[in-house]
């Protein structure tokens, strides 16, 4: 038999009734009612108060009572044997002060004791005679209260001794949210209603809250979605019963953090509060017993000294465990506020914070993004899951943005399918997030300068230039011929450039936005290919060599190319011909050969190959020897960076002309039979790991093509693709061409690209893709080995 402790509805029930009768004995039993339930607005929020879950889980219960139809007084009915205290007269007169119309008393009692509060003056109610008449009265000064009664009610309603705080610090948060959600192509607005990324530091960050942690840091580089981890914050725990969340916008009102929060209730709640009370309130709440309050700062740039004392203060001994603080800081603004000057001691920040870095999407996060995007009906083709453009949140932004404002978009029966990757578009969409009006654009363009300086210097120690390869990083000796030091530092404090030292003890900035670096790269390789291109083969040579010390390179020298035309240049054929020649090739590894990688988690990696063929791995002071076929069977790629800038630029058509001008004809469609040949994979290598590997198949005597079942995954197959799904009415002969080469690599991506068609929403091409496949490409491969 289930055995009850807390009081049940029906207890309560009996209590409420057996009260107001000892309360109101004058007056007709049928006359009264009551509500356990009832609402009233707090600033611009609703809110509930449950007398059945508070008689439950506290030591009282607030009732509504009506005489007839009108609200006549708020109960407060606390447990029995407990004496009646000031604090249950001040909240009662609170939730009277706030209802609407206002109730003209308070009874507050046990059972036992009874007070009755007038709600309008606050002194007990002793009428010589009580009536109806007298009710009347009251009801008519009920309506008129100070407004010092008010801003004490909602003092009292955001105190400690209530809960009702909590619902005013989430219609805070909710008030700032709203004010920072719109539409998908309003950029200067951080948040889409209804588009947010479940993201693993959410849950680190709880998990810190909750284990009592003072302050939580989530940082990460410029973009990378530390707004909408405080954002999940919030809005996850908008119904939890341990804690509430107030969103803060850092430098949203001017001043320290304690004067934003007492700006940021008063915009939401009404509630006149200083600074002095805000810091007061806070104090007050951070050393009661129940739920915990959170303030979640966002986008902390530059740590101000007075930001800094601010959370210094919050997070010391003058305020309670029960206050905690997560700020979202990039990370370039971490060590300033962690560290001291010197960079060898932590601040008293630093001793009391914990560090939660945010990257780029994983494999998992990408999953749950590709999801909200089917809700939206935008899907994302086979191969995209390999492509690291698509684990950056702002990218996945803008691409929504396009879709949802097409007009197409309308039409609810239309889905959109995104492409397995982005390829130029990827510095299309940098430029277009920063226009050529945005300060940023213009400092990173001195970037680009100093980035095509300082990687050509064959002088840079190896470490350095390792470095360089993987991530956009110029020596600081070489940036200050190119950028004033005051913008560089303007640069860097706002979270848009990191200084750095690495394993060569060199200085180095990182630029932390590498697309937008990517994009004026580009332009800056296009104006020198027109000074260089009256020697088209030189210019070749210079740009191959250009592309092959960047990071993205390849998609650089596409882009670049593209940019020439655009500035009045033109691509003669000489020059294509010069880029073709430079074929990828496999090389078997020989005694002697050493390289080096850097390997996320664990860092630099030499590997040299010894004269029994066993390659030496050394990680620091740490070696291994491992068989030469664990590197790819025993084999390395070199010269792919021109056949992977011309596999991004075999995607569009034009036309290539000779030196004097004459046209030469089309060219795109020499440049996919061509490079589509190559028995490799042509795709950049991917330092995450859950990216690095797809399914490949090496084929004795034709190389290594990469599986059908991975979707499209390298720029050649996504060029071939775009090629036939835009000319698939007069490609025959392109095809025909294709099978006569009598090339299984070419034949294999022309199979995926085909494929892909199949599964497109246009019915009349995945038709004719579907045909062409049983007729034509797969009896062809069939002349090869098998693969399944």
């Amino acid at each position: 038999m289930p055995v009850t402790t807390a009081p049940t509805e029906a207890d309560l029930e009996a209590r409420i009734h057996a009260v107001l009768r000892l309360a109101f004995p004058w007056l007709p039993p049928g006359s009264l009612k009551h509500q356990l339930k009832f609402t009233f607005k707090f600033g611009h929020k609703i809110v509930e108060v449950d007398g059945v879950a508070a008689s439950q889980a506290q030591a009282r219960a607030d009732i509504l009572v009506f005489h007839n139809s009108t609200p006549l007084a708020v109960l407060e009915l606390k447990r029995e044997g407990l004496a009646l205290t000031q604090d249950d007269t001040d909240q009662g007169l609170s939730y009277a002060r706030m209802v609407d119309p206002r109730p003209p008393l308070v009874v507050i009692t046990n059972g036992v004791d009874l007070t009755i509060i007038e709600t309008h003056t606050g002194k007990e109610w002793q009428p010589s005679t009580p009536s109806e008449e007298a009710l009347g009265k009251l009801f008519t000064a009920a309506g008129i209260l100070a407004a010092s009664d008010l801003q004490h009610a909602v003092e009292v309603l955001m105190g400690p001794g209530s809960r009702v705080w909590m619902s005013g610090v989430r219609a805070a948060t909710d008030a700032t949210l709203a004010d920072l959600t719109g539409r998908w192509d309003e950029f200067e607005k951080p948040f889409v209603d209804g588009f947010l990324i479940p993201r693993f530091a959410t849950a680190e960050v709880l998990e810190n809250v909750r284990a009592g942690k003072r302050i939580t840091i989530v940082e990460g580089a410029p973009l990378a979605g530390k707004s909408n981890v405080l954002r999940e914050v919030a809005l996850g725990q908008a119904h939890a019963d341990d804690m509430a969340v107030l969103f803060v916008e850092a430098d949203s009102h001017g001043g320290g953090i304690i004067s934003m929060i007492s700006a940021i209730l008063e915009d939401a709640l009404g509630w006149h509060i200083s600074a002095d009370d805000a810091r007061s309130w806070l104090a007050r709440l951070s050393k009661q017993d129940g739920p915990v309050l959170v303030l979640a700062i966002d986008g902390l740039g530059t740590a101000r000294d007075e930001i800094r004392r601010d959370i210094e203060e919050l997070s010391g001994d003058r305020y309670g465990n029960n206050l905690r603080l997560i700020i979202g800081v990039d990370d370039t603004v971490t060590t300033r506020l962690t560290m001291n000057e010197t960079g060898r001691k932590a601040t008293k920040i630093g001793r009391r914070s914990t560090i939660v870095t945010l990257d780029v999407l994983a494999a998992s996060e990408f999953g749950q993004a590709v999801n909200l995007l089917l809700d939206l009906r935008i899907g994302i083709m086979k191969g995209g899951q390999s492509a690291i453009e698509y684990r950056i949140p702002w990218v996945l932004r803008s691409l929504g943005a396009d879709v949802t404002t097409s007009p197409q978009y309308a039409n609810e029966a239309l889905n959109a399918a995104l492409p397995p990757l982005l390829g130029v578009e990827l510095l299309n969409r940098a430029r277009e997030r920063f226009d050529e009006s945005n300060d940023i654009r213009h400092s990173y363009r001195a970037l680009a300068e100093a980035v095509l300086v300082d990687t050509a210097d064959d002088a840079r120690l190896p470490a350095t230039v390792l470095q360089s390869m993987e991530t956009f990083v110029i020596r600081r000796k070489t940036l200050k011929d190119h950028i004033d030091i005051s913008e560089l530092k303007e640069l860097i404090s706002r979270g848009f450039a990191k200084e750095s030292v690495n394993e060569d003890q060199d200085m180095v900035i990182v630029a932390r936005l590498p697309e937008l670096l990517a994009s004026e790269l580009a332009f800056q390789i296009a104006h020198e290919l027109k000074d260089r291109m009256a020697d088209p083969s030189a210019a070749a040579e210079w740009l191959i060599a250009a592309c092959a010390r960047l990071p993205l390179g390849d998609i650089i020298g596409a882009q670049a190319l593209f940019d020439l035309v655009s500035i009045g240049g033109s691509i003669p054929m000489s020059f294509i011909t010069e880029m073709l020649s430079v074929k990828p090739r496999a090389e078997k590894l020989r005694p002697g050969m050493k390289f080096a990688m850097n390997v996320p988690g664990s860092g630099r990696m030499e590997f040299t190959v010894r004269d029994d063929g066993q390659v030496m791995v050394e990680i620091g002071a740490v070696r291994h020897v491992v068989p030469a076929e664990e590197f790819a069977d025993g084999e390395m790629y070199a010269e792919m960076d021109s056949w992977m800038i011309l596999a991004h630029l075999a995607g569009h058509p034009f036309v290539a002309q000779e030196l004097d001008g004459t046209l030469v004809g089309r060219a795109d469609p020499l440049l996919l039979t061509e490079i589509g040949t190559a028995p490799m994979a042509l795709r950049r290598p991917v330092l995450q790991e859950d990216m690095s590997g797809v399914l490949m198949h090496h084929i004795e005597g034709h190389g290594s093509i990469v599986c059908h079942h991975a979707g499209i995954v390298e720029p050649i197959t996504y060029s071939i693709y775009t090629f036939l799904r835009r000319d698939h009415a007069g490609v025959e002969d392109w095809i025909d061409e294709a099978i006569d080469r009598k090339s299984f690599p070419l034949l294999a991506r022309i199979e995926i690209a085909l494929l892909m068609l199949v599964e497109s929403g246009n019915a009349q091409v995945a038709g004719w893709a579907s045909e062409v496949l049983g007729s034509t490409v797969r009896p062809a491969l069939k002349e090869f080995p098998g693969l399944h």
